[in-house]
């Protein structure tokens, strides 16, 4: 909303501005000797030029708006499930870990099509997320050597951000609730199972079987794999929702690229490998 002060205001800021943007400059001469700066005045000079910037640049503040009201236009909010036997095949050793709770797909994000960072100041606190760490780190953990509580910040900043401008995930809190609700809601691991499918280094799939086992994930589900000696390998899963959360939401509007995975095709034959002591190796 466009901020349009009272005359009062207007009044209030002229009148201060001259005394309080003197202060400011004094101790920011004598910032050496913090112990004498006035940060009353500081702050009040802040908001003076706040609230005449406001007033007197329309401009600025339609920018803002701008800037906010695109960072709400996607239309597709994708949730991403992880294959952590493959994952780990696409890094260094020394960069790749599965912690040893992990039995099967994990989050790899809740993601807005086409948008991201579009809050780099909002951080994410402890306090945010305190009473759902424990099912992050079983369902969401870290798979690499960054920490957990990192990786969930760096989450929030590039696709959380973004997300916020809907009322379901409006906060921190809302937002990793969701996405663990969601995986609780698309099990795949007993989808694969009741379909007959299981790891195996041996055993392969077409594409095909692979959608007949999400079919009730929605006609849009994109299955990404990596290309391992030749071999195409399942990785990861992305499941679309429409900002009212329901399922199915075509977004052929985002291009997907990345140095590791790429779209499975059915011009080949899919391998699902299993979990093994050694993750960067499960079928040597």
């Amino acid at each position: 909303l466009v901020f349009k002060p009272s005359a009062v205001l207007i009044i209030f800021c002229f009148a201060n501005l001259k005394r309080v943007t003197k202060e400011l400059l004094v101790a920011l001469v004598i910032s050496k000797q913090l112990e004498n700066i006035d940060w009353a005045s500081v702050m009040l000079s802040l908001y003076t030029a706040i609230c005449l910037a406001v007033y007197f640049d329309p401009i600025g503040t339609t920018i803002i708006q701008t800037d906010v009201f695109d960072s709400c236009k996607w239309k597709c909010l994708l949730f991403a499930q992880l294959w952590p036997g493959s994952f780990c095949m696409t890094l260094p050793e020394h960069d790749c870990r599965i912690p040893d709770h992990v039995e099967g797909w994990t989050i790899h994000g809740l993601w807005p099509s086409g948008r991201k960072s579009c809050n780099n100041s909002w951080h994410l606190t402890h306090e945010d997320i305190d009473d759902l760490q424990v099912n992050l780190f079983l369902h969401w953990p870290s798979l690499t050597n960054t920490n957990a509580f990192k990786f969930w910040g760096n989450e929030w900043r590039k696709h959380g951000t973004c997300a916020a401008c809907a009322d379901s995930m409006s906060c921190p809190h809302k937002y990793f609730s969701l996405a663990l609700q969601l995986w609780k809601q698309f099990t795949i691991n007993e989808a694969f199972i009741a379909a007959g499918i299981t790891p195996s280094c041996d055993n392969s799939y077409k594409l095909e079987h692979f959608y007949s086992a999400l079919t009730d994930m929605g006609t849009h589900v994109d299955f990404q794999c990596c290309t391992i000696k030749e071999r195409q390998v399942l990785m990861q899963i992305k499941i679309p929702l429409s900002k009212d959360l329901s399922i199915g939401c075509n977004h052929t509007e985002e291009h997907f690229s990345n140095q590791y995975y790429h779209p499975c095709t059915n011009k080949a034959e899919i391998y699902f490998y299993p979990f093994t002591d050694h993750p960067h190796n499960p079928c040597p």
